[in-house]
């Protein structure tokens, strides 16, 4: 699971890097990063699942069809919220927002399908919210403190440029540098971040909702097929996006690259949560926010503000809380919390007509990656 964490976190790392270098300087659009990589990631599962003689390949049992597919489109917005915030947000906070949807699944599973829904989980929920707001630094609230940072760094670039240093302007924004940001860049990016947030959270409540039925890489698999679909209409739906394959060898290696991290990241949170029953393999999934602040300072020379690491903090402690809590009410009853639903029938009967053995390890969190 940590090494897991560490390769989801390179993989927010090229999908920057090529967001703001790629195409001689221009970037790629989101849409267009993620139709090569859903490709990549599209080969890579079949190949496997063929290999291996994945029962249902490919495309699961027919009863849980529809609900894979309803799958696959969340899961897009899940992953396009995520990719389209790391074009103005830095890699420590678009990576702290996704720590939300969990919560949201967990309210929406506790109408849909009766799960415990505590207290604690609420509070949690509402605190994580106002670190969402200390992240997004609004400008009709924060502007009683002056100006908001993205602003500040904004007026510093106006400066540099006036002073005659436009190279160092470019330069910096050439390596991801959030100078140019503005608070209105900033706020779209949180927005689509939290509707990113909506999709990956639908895509969690969907996966409890199949449970062993559907072979983890089956779902992934119709993950990546439906956000590759969508993405190729959009490109040819939207002129200003355009279809874009990478223009160089270097943007070539980061696309290939970013795939090849997606599909390692989802195989070894699997095959974690397969050996590693308690919760102890699933805390670790918050370690990447650790990596994330790391990539920021090494790769982008981005250290977070004070508001930031408040803001990090509250969802970041929040989502451990509630982990913690889960953890304790999962040693008091081995039923409760199952990422497949252990107790149905349905869920049972896979187990007993032979289907893979850790179909029951659907791991929230790759759902919106």
């Amino acid at each position: 699971m940590l090494i897991a964490q560490l390769f989801g976190t390179v993989m927010n790392v090229m999908t920057r890097l090529l967001e703001v270098q790629a195409n001689q300087g221009k970037g790629m659009h989101p849409l267009q990063i993620l139709f090569t990589r859903m490709a990549l990631t599209i080969v890579c599962g079949c190949t496997y699942m063929y290999v291996t003689k994945t029962p249902h390949f490919p495309f699961g049992a027919p009863e849980v069809r529809r609900l894979l597919v309803l799958r696959g489109f969340a899961g897009f917005f899940g992953v396009f919220g995520m990719y389209y915030s790391l074009m103005y947000l830095p890699l420590a906070e678009a990576t702290v927002i996704t720590f939300l949807a969990p919560g949201l699944a967990s309210w929406a599973c506790s109408i849909l399908l009766s799960e415990p829904f505590t207290r604690t989980e609420k509070i949690g929920g509402l605190v994580s919210m106002a670190g969402v707001v200390l992240i997004a630094r609004p400008a009709t609230i924060f502007q009683v403190f002056g100006q908001t940072h993205a602003a500040v760094h904004s007026d510093k670039a106006k400066v540099m440029i006036a002073d005659g240093d436009v190279s160092e302007v470019v330069a910096r924004m050439a390596v991801g540098d959030l100078d140019s940001v503005t608070p209105l860049q900033r706020l779209s990016a949180v927005g689509v971040a939290m509707l990113g947030v909506l999709g990956a959270a639908t895509a969690y409540t969907v996966l409890r909702w199949i449970g062993k039925r559907a072979h983890p890489l089956i779902s992934v698999n119709y993950f990546a097929s439906t956000t590759f679909v969508v993405c190729l209409i959009l490109q040819i739906a939207l002129p200003e996006v355009g279809f874009l394959l990478p223009t160089d060898l270097k943007d070539w290696s980061y696309l290939i690259f970013l795939g090849v991290c997606g599909f390692i990241m989802q195989y070894l949170l699997v095959s974690a949560l397969a050996y590693e029953k308690s919760s102890r393999a699933t805390n670790l999934i918050y370690v990447q926010m650790l990596f994330a602040l790391g990539a920021d300072r090494l790769v982008f020379g981005h250290s977070p503000g004070l508001l930031s690491i408040l803001g990090s903090s509250l969802i970041l402690g929040s989502a451990m809380v509630v982990a913690l809590q889960k953890s304790v009410g999962k040693a008091a009853s081995p039923d409760y919390g199952d990422a497949g639903g252990a107790g149905d029938e349905e869920s049972q009967m896979s187990l007993i007509s032979g289907d893979h053995p850790a179909e029951h390890v659907v791991a929230p969190m790759t759902a919106g990656r």
